[in-house]
């Protein structure tokens, strides 16, 4: 026979069918590796996620309760009676009344 008139074999269909033909196992074997890689990484990045989603959480968290304790002095600041008789009298000017000028209304 000439180089021409060989015989050509379908080389690639041959692997495939000896594959899972005989092989079935290690077909089977090699899909489970390849789910359990892909599932491995899907985990890996679902946590890495979590873990800067709750860093985030935390500093919000942190922020939120130094606002809360600047606005508990704030109120306790200016809730003092010390402090609202100081501006009554010092910026609007305000004086006590004596009981002579008080007057009551009724209805």
């Amino acid at each position: 026979m000439s180089e021409n008139n060989k015989p050509r074999y379908p080389l690639q269909q041959i692997l495939v069918e000896d594959l899972f033909s005989s092989n079935k196992l290690i077909v089977l074997l090699l899909v489970a590796i390849l789910i359990s890689s892909m599932s491995v990484i899907w985990v890996t990045h679902q946590t890495r996620r979590l873990i800067s989603e709750n860093g985030q959480l935390v500093l919000q968290r942190q922020a939120l309760e130094s606002e809360y304790r600047n606005l508990q002095v704030q109120e306790a600041t200016e809730g003092d009676s010390t402090r609202v008789e100081s501006i009554a009298v010092g910026t609007l000017k305000m004086k006590t009344l004596s009981p002579e000028q008080e007057v009551e209304i009724r209805e």
